[in-house]
């Protein structure tokens, strides 16, 4: 058996690199939380919550690109969730913890879940017996 090669950084894409950083669900709820601490004016600026999602995770000890990674789950989050679950009736934990550990991708509207099998986490995460 040959080990396997670890690619350099510069030859991973950026959704594999967001991928990487390892979230838990607690720490991208507490992010949501420091989103939903901005003033109004400033909830729906992508500047505004990147420095914001920048100090919380400084403050946090996560890695260097970790805002970054909070910060496209977070959007990858909201996409779904309005494609998908507007009126928020899917277990609220379940969906924390699957945007936590779900893979990031390209889609047609940037950067997102796969719909199908963002779903199919949901629903496996909401039956475990937390």
């Amino acid at each position: 058996m040959h080990p396997v090669a670890r690619q350099p950084e510069s030859a991973l894409s950026a959704s594999d690199r967001l991928n990487a950083v390892r979230i838990s669900g607690p720490q991208l709820e507490a992010a949501l939380q420091v989103l939903a601490s901005l003033p109004a004016h400033l909830r729906t600026r992508p500047h505004a919550q990147a420095l914001a999602l920048q100090a919380y995770a400084s403050d946090a000890g996560f890695e260097a690109c970790a805002s970054a990674s909070l910060h496209a789950r977070v959007t990858a989050l909201s996409k779904w969730t309005a494609a998908h679950d507007p009126d928020r009736q899917s277990d609220a934990r379940a969906v924390l913890e699957a945007a936590a550990r779900f893979p990031l991708s390209d889609t047609d509207a940037g950067i997102g879940f796969e719909p199908g099998g963002f779903q199919e986490l949901i629903l496996f995460l909401d039956e475990l017996p937390w």
